[in-house]
């Protein structure tokens, strides 16, 4: 019922692809039995796990042996995609509910439902957006008032072209909130959060729509900072992807908007456009640019939709040229649940076990003779270690160095800092990822202890010195305190290179043997965010009442 097809061959076994083996091997999911949801969007779990944080996975839904999206998936330019006839949803089926288990979640009207509740306010709840093209450059705009009645939403949506992007829908909507629960659980990850976006249809008789070339976009073209699994539930969106990262598994505190050669590169370096229609789903990693709109396609126009669907809920929800409906799941690691969490823990619990904690880099009154902004606390070399693990993990090649390259000259696997790390695996349960992640571990330790420089880290602590525009996107990692702060970066200069790479080398001796107990301290941090998270999702619930998780 599904067939498996690269952008280089087409093959009927999925087999995985060994340049990407590497990547997902921390996850413990079970080819045989694999979970239900993940399998219901994406069938071959094979695949996915050779494309988790590797490469974006197109799944479709096709009710052929043969169509066009075969002939047209052999050309090398086309994204990785599963196809599949959609049986693979059964297992989420309930016996107490005959509807699609997936594009049940939410309609149109649902949208209208939610947007109609008193205290949900425009730019903090919802957007209206829509791209704006200014002297070349695109640009996100968004209506400024804080309120709007559901019929003007209505008329801007129809009308003026924007979108309606509603964030938090795991706090929001009980159908969604339990496939988000589920799909946190499938992934052991520490939070899935879920936003929904509405983009309607193009309307031929609209100046704005004519100059657009007779498409509708709520936003510029993007990348997140999380990897996302989009489904979609009604309509039919153009989608382009690019096949490469402009920042490699990029951290939160990394996000920005691309720069205009990025988007330039981004116009050559990107798959062939793909249209996603009721049932499709895709998996992005973070990084990767990407953007979607609505289209007016002719009755001849290849989109590569199933020409009919076996039930009529699935025919209707296709809606030729209508608005488009569907959920992005955002897999929100975050700087806890990264191989650097696992250093920076292993930073915290040598300094702790030391008396090296109270070790002094810098005085107090050093510091503030070097700097405008005083600072009352001395700071310590587990603060200075923290940060200089920070510039390491955020190089665009952490491991750019002869003693990290292979035999051919090669780099390694260069950002094995920025990988996940899925909550609960230890070596009884999972013993094979266990060990790999051991490995890397190790690996990253070395990367670290051998790499870091005074240099770079007060570079890095200067780039900390003004807040980025989105308080969201601030930089952090596990165990952030005030006391962690670096106030002056100008100080960390006179430190002496001898000095750093000896409390280096110190650290790297003992953290060797401390994976074990830095893996239970991140699990332990980890879980508690969940958990925190979790309760506050419920108590929101409640107050709108779609409680049913």
């Amino acid at each position: 019922a599904q067939q498996c097809v690269d952008t280089d061959t087409i093959t009927a076994s999925c087999s995985n692809n060994s340049s990407h083996q590497q990547t997902a091997d921390f996850f413990a999911w079970d080819v045989a039995q694999p979970p239900p949801l993940l399998s219901a969007l994406f069938p071959n779990s094979t695949q996915l796990l050779s494309a988790w944080e590797a490469h974006p996975l197109l799944s479709k839904v096709s009710f052929a042996q043969h169509n066009q999206q075969n002939d047209q998936s052999t050309t090398n330019n086309n994204i990785p995609v599963i196809l599949h006839d959609r049986s693979s949803i059964l297992p989420l089926q309930s016996d107490t509910d005959s509807g699609d288990p997936l594009l049940s979640l939410l309609t149109v009207d649902d949208t209208t439902s939610i947007l109609s509740r008193p205290l949900m306010r425009n730019g903090v709840d919802y957007k209206l957006a829509k791209k704006i093209v200014h002297n070349g450059e695109e640009h996100l705009g968004m209506l400024p008032n804080p309120h709007y009645s559901i019929e003007e939403i209505i008329a801007h949506f129809h009308y003026g072209g924007f979108s309606v992007v509603i964030d938090r829908m795991h706090r929001r909507w009980g159908a969604v909130a339990v496939q988000a629960r589920r799909l946190e659980e499938e992934l052991n990850a520490i939070k899935v959060g879920v936003n929904m976006y509405l983009t309607p249809e193009v309307m031929l008789e609209t100046e704005t729509d004519k100059r657009n070339g007779h498409t509708r976009q709520g936003f510029e073209a993007h990348w997140d900072w999380m990897d996302v699994i989009v489904i979609q539930l009604s309509g039919r969106k153009r989608w382009s992807v690019a096949n490469e990262p402009i920042v490699y598994l990029s951290n939160k505190d990394q996000k920005r908007k691309p720069t205009v050669e990025e988007i330039q590169h981004y116009g050559d370096a990107r798959f062939s456009e793909f249209t996603l229609c009721p049932g499709d789903a895709i998996y992005i990693p973070r990084g990767h640019i990407h953007n979607a709109s609505t289209v007016l396609l002719d009755d001849d126009e290849l989109d590569h939709c199933p020409s009919s669907y076996p039930s009529e809920e699935m025919a209707k929800l296709l809606n030729v040229n209508g608005p488009s409906l569907h959920l992005t799941f955002g897999i929100e690691q975050s700087c806890e649940g990264k191989v650097e969490s696992l250093l920076h823990h292993a930073i915290n619990i040598y300094f702790d076990d030391n008396r090296a904690s109270k070790s002094i880099a810098i005085p107090a009154e050093s510091c503030s003779s070097r700097s405008q902004a005083a600072t009352t606390h001395d700071i310590k070399w587990k603060s200075i270690l923290h940060h200089a693990l920070a510039a390491v993990a955020r190089r665009d090649h952490s491991c750019d160095f002869p003693s990290f390259r292979g035999t051919d000259g090669k780099q390694t696997d260069c950002n094995c800092l920025r990988r996940s790390v899925p909550l609960g695996l230890s070596e009884k349960t999972a013993s094979m990822q266990y060990a790999r992640l051991k490995k890397v571990f190790l690996h990253a330790l070395d990367i670290f202890s051998s790499s870091a420089s005074i240099t770079e880290t007060a570079e890095f602590v200067q780039t900390l010195q003004t807040p980025p525009a989105d308080p969201d996107l601030t930089y952090c990692f596990p165990g952030y305190s005030v006391e962690d702060v670096v106030a002056c970066p100008e100080a960390l200069i006179s430190l002496r290179t001898h000095e750093f790479t000896q409390v280096l080398m110190d650290f790297h001796k003992e953290a060797s043997t401390s994976f074990l107990a830095a893996l239970n301290t991140m699990d332990k941090f980890g879980n508690g965010i969940r958990e925190r998270n979790r309760k506050q999702q419920l108590v929101d619930l409640e107050n709108v009442a779609q409680v049913n998780i």
